[in-house]
């Protein structure tokens, strides 16, 4: 969520992201009038699968699902919320503004705040979502003005209120004038006047952002950290070069410099925001393993993504993904599968392009609670890499994380159900090599999976109570193709 330019928002001891795990929930939506997708009901578990042909609407409801969830819908709400163009209002939020005038103070029960809001919160953000979309997709033609996402949020509250129970945050604006804690495990948000005269010399709006945002913030990382998408541009865009200017906004949010805008003309594209963020995510990858290693002494979970960043490499990719220095402002790329070598991303195959991006994600950005989303994982992969990400997505689940996929390959698809399978075994260490990464926390529970078939202008659950997954859009073709086989042989004997 972004900050009026006229506020410099400090933040110190805030571990708002690394402190929301406390287990995975599913979360139950319906989508309807987006695009060719009528209608269709869809449980967000763990790991969430779609597939289907091309042209169903798949990544379609992935992105539409990533504007309302991402912090960017958070913010666009925000500004919305501030503006009076919300049909909801929140009279807990009005009473602690009205108090912090009164007295200099200010409490708000973020739990009782999450279980009487959270529901009618994230409709909100979504009914809202229709007027931000057509930019998100970058496109003036695409019609959402009908398009409707509802959320149920009775079997995900509970771990929202445990989620945000466990967020611990110190904030200040203007040099200390307001502030705002909360400590972990604790329910209560706070807000306090610092050094002296303080609310007087705050515009009346300036206090009234920092209060929504810190309260809205709170409840919309609740659902997931932060959103990273892969998009199926990601083997074109993670060969270009790159300067390091965009990052001033992203993470100071502040504008540019007319001297340095002329090194960002070339994002002026009309590109869609989920390659817009996915470049963001490289720029941020450079530049920083400092504060990555700070943020690992403090949570061991940090590193375990690390490590899994290593494992990517070694044995997936065969070879080492870094960044070298070119200048100042200028970093390249490169791929090293052997000490002597380093090859730049324009020349390496194709399989390290579809990879290297996630080795980086988990190597220097990603935190719990949050979701990848991945546009067709298994684009210029081998049959055999192919499942082996398969195993390597569910180990990122076992790790905390949540993914949701497109995909085409009947590959993943059968390998997931062997996943879950596996997961049944009484002793897995038995049967761990029968698999490609020969990795028990490859395994995966049923519970946390959901595969949906799109076609028909519909979504529908295929996985079967015995774990099995009828992908019936994969199957045809294979007959298809033995059919006609066997038609040409019958014609030429």
């Amino acid at each position: 969520m972004r900050n009026e330019k006229s506020i410099k928002l400090t933040v110190s001891g805030s571990s708002l992201s690394d402190s929301l795990l406390t287990g995975h929930f599913l979360m139950k939506l319906e989508i309807r009038n987006l695009g060719v997708v009528e209608k269709a009901e869809i449980d967000l578990k763990p790991l969430t699968v779609f597939i289907g042909r091309n042209g169903e609407g798949k990544t379609w409801a992935a992105y539409t699902l990533s504007a309302i969830l991402g912090l960017q819908g958070g913010g666009n709400y925000l500004k919305a919320y501030l503006d009076g163009k919300t049909q909801q209002t929140y009279p807990i939020i009005d009473s602690a503004l009205q108090q912090l005038f009164d007295e200099g103070n200010a409490q708000i029960d973020m739990i009782e705040f999450a279980n009487d809001c959270a529901e009618i919160y994230i409709n909100d953000v979504a009914r809202l979502a229709p007027n931000w979309m057509r930019s998100f997709m970058a496109t003036e033609r695409a019609d959402f003005e009908n398009l409707q996402v509802d959320f149920k949020l009775e079997e995900t509250k509970l771990k929202l209120v445990e989620r945000i129970k466990s967020v611990s945050v110190q904030r200040e604006i203007s040099l200390g004038l307001l502030n705002s804690v909360k400590e972990s495990g604790e329910t209560i948000l706070y807000f306090y006047l610092g050094g002296g005269k303080g609310l007087k010399k705050l515009p009346t709006k300036a206090i009234k952002r920092f209060v929504i945002q810190e309260i809205f913030q709170m409840l919309h990382r609740a659902f997931y950290a932060c959103i990273h998408i892969f998009p199926t541009e990601r083997t074109t865009f993670i060969t270009l070069p790159f300067s390091s200017f965009r990052v001033k906004e992203i993470i100071d949010e502040e504008p540019l410099k007319e001297t340095d805008k002329s090194e960002l003309e070339g994002r002026k594209t009309s590109l869609v925001e989920p390659v817009k963020r996915f470049l963001d995510m490289i720029i941020l990858s450079s530049l920083i393993k400092e504060d990555r290693e700070k943020e690992i002494k403090e949570n061991f979970l940090l590193e375990e993504y690390v490590k899994l960043a290593d494992f990517l490499e070694k044995e997936i990719l065969q070879g080492e993904v870094g960044f070298e220095t070119i200048s100042e402002l200028r970093k390249e790329l490169l791929f090293q599968p052997k000490e002597s070598t380093k090859l730049e991303m324009p020349i390496v195959s194709s399989m390290v392009k579809e990879l290297a991006p996630l080795v980086l994600c988990l190597r220097y950005l990603v935190k719990p609670n949050e979701l990848l989303i991945i546009d067709e994982p298994e684009m210029n992969l081998h049959p055999a890499a192919q499942v082996q990400i398969a195993e390597f997505l569910a180990m990122l689940v076992n790790a905390g994380l949540h993914v949701l996929i497109t995909t085409h390959s009947p590959y993943i698809v059968d390998h997931l159900a062997n996943l879950m399978q596996a997961a049944k075994h009484e002793d897995p260490n038995s049967i761990k090599g029968m698999f490609y990464l020969e990795r028990t926390d490859a395994f995966i529970s049923q519970e946390k999976v959901s595969v949906y078939l799109f076609e028909d202008g519909t979504a529908k659950n295929i996985i079967s109570e015995e774990g099995t997954i009828n992908w019936e859009t994969f199957g045809q073709v294979s007959d298809d193709v033995s059919r006609i086989y066997a038609n040409l042989l019958n014609e030429n004997s």
